[in-house]
């Protein structure tokens, strides 16, 4: 299909390099840069490990979701997968756990970019006074302007994603590379100081920063070719995983796990201070705030937006707005301005509870809903090749590996969810733990009862 083709009044102008600049920019964000400290305190050089696990897993999750895509793409993901085999209330769950998590996104990572850019000022020897006010005023900016962007038209926001994203692999790649000539071998003699239950705590933040990736799912009606996707799974996976460890081995080499004091701050920034001066730290700085950019631009304001208009499309019984495409720039404008609203929302809670601790719950949170989306879609792709085994040998493009490939996806997931409620429990207590998983099952409870009242009496088919 060309350029310029619309469907149901999305734009199919994505090609092959934007989809991975999504996907990668979607990735690449605030986690490795603000929760790696959080992780580094919890395993010391071991993070290494911690954070491979939780690389790898999220590659063989990306692997599995390709057949799907291909087979039926859309711009709502999950849920015509999930709905096809297993009915339409699981298949809403799925794809707006997914949206849940990138409105939750909305907050902490919002929260994330704004303290990258007191920082960068700070390094650039500019005093603003009240940081957690400044903090708030920056998130607050930068999330209405990736809105607006988002609004535009997704070729004016995908076109911008593709050059953010490919300066930040630039600047990180150019770190990795710069730091490992300063490597101190001694960080690395006692790699296990909190033994192996701190590689398993420092994992949920691994997953954090590992995540993103399936967001380009929801591309599917806006990409050129949508076997694109399926490819793009795979190499921004293996982008992501090469690029993180790298840095992350010039960063435990660089800077000693002892010496990381909190962990919302850019622990990058802080190495490349040491390493080259205000100068470094303001690059790095700088570096941060492109990941939160990239993933509120195409992420926060791009999937849910998408996920909402491909509900009322197929015959959810949601507000009739939710499907308005502008006639002009091509875009759910209603919804994303929904989803900004929502996200504006949540950078004031975090700041009224504190932005630490709003960033720490709000992304442990954003895990869990994620890992509920997955989960679904993982035995979808199980259903898919066990019932339409002629359709798999005909699609352009196939899962490497199968089963191996989805297996390693569902132990990644229960890792995850294992390491999630063993690092509350041992950092916060049992009460937090239980707090939070009662929490976390409870909105997923209200979603199965809410999509009761709202799933369709005749679905709409792709």
């Amino acid at each position: 299909m060309g350029s310029g083709e619309t469907v149901a009044g999305l734009k199919r102008v994505l090609g092959f390099a934007w989809l991975y600049t999504l996907a990668v920019g979607a990735v690449v964000g605030d986690g490795i840069f603000t929760f790696t400290g959080y992780a580094m305190v919890s395993a010391g050089a071991a993070v290494i490990i911690s954070y491979l696990i939780a690389g790898i897993t999220q590659m063989f999750l990306m692997l599995s979701f390709g057949e799907l895509v291909v087979w039926r793409p859309s711009a709502g993901g999950p849920e015509p997968w999930v709905s096809h085999f297993y009915g339409t209330r699981l298949g809403f769950i799925a794809s707006i756990a997914f949206s849940i998590g990138w409105i939750i996104a909305g907050g902490s990572t919002s929260l994330a970019l704004g303290t990258y850019i007191y920082s960068m000022l700070s390094y650039a020897g500019v005093e603003l006074g009240d940081q957690m006010l400044w903090v708030t005023i920056f998130a607050l900016i930068f999330v209405v302007l990736f809105a607006v962007l988002n609004i535009l038209g997704v070729a004016i926001a995908a076109g911008t994603q593709f050059m953010l994203t490919v300066l930040l692999i630039g600047i990180m790649v150019g770190y990795a590379i710069s730091a490992t000539f300063y490597i101190n071998p001694a960080n690395f003699t006692n790699p296990f100081p909190n033994g192996w239950g701190g590689v398993v705590a420092a994992i949920p933040p691994a997953v954090y920063a590992f995540m993103g990736a399936s967001t380009v799912l929801f591309a599917g009606e806006e990409a050129r070719k949508p076997v694109d996707i399926a490819r793009v799974l795979f190499w921004a996976s293996l982008t992501f995983v090469i690029i993180y460890t790298w840095a992350l081995i010039g960063l435990v080499g660089t800077l000693p796990y002892e010496e990381v004091v909190k962990f919302y701050e850019a622990v990058y920034a802080t190495s490349a201070y040491r390493l080259w001066g205000p100068v470094g730290g303001m690059v790095i700085a700088f570096a941060a705030w492109l990941a939160a950019s990239t993933c509120l631009l195409m992420g926060t304001m791009y999937q849910p937006a998408r996920d909402l208009y491909g509900l009322a499309k197929r015959g959810y019984r949601v507000p009739k707005w939710f499907g308005y495409v502008h006639p002009r720039f091509g875009t759910p404008v209603y919804n994303i301005v929904l989803v900004l609203i929502v996200s504006a929302t949540l950078i004031l809670m975090g700041t009224f509870v504190g932005h630490t601790l709003g960033y720490m719950l709000l992304g442990y949170e954003l895990v869990w809903a994620w890992i509920v989306s997955w989960f679904l879609t993982l035995l979808a792709a199980f259903k898919f090749r066990k019932t339409h085994p002629e359709i798999v040998k005909q699609l352009p493009w196939k899962v490497p590996g199968w089963p191996a490939t989805p297996i390693l996806g569902f132990i990644g997931i229960a890792i995850t969810v294992f390491a999630m409620f063993y690092d509350l429990t041992t950092s916060y207590g049992i009460d937090i733990a239980v707090i939070t998983g009662a929490i976390s099952i409870a909105w997923v409870s209200i979603l199965w009862i809410l999509a009761r009242s709202i799933v369709p009496d005749k679905y709409g088919k792709i």
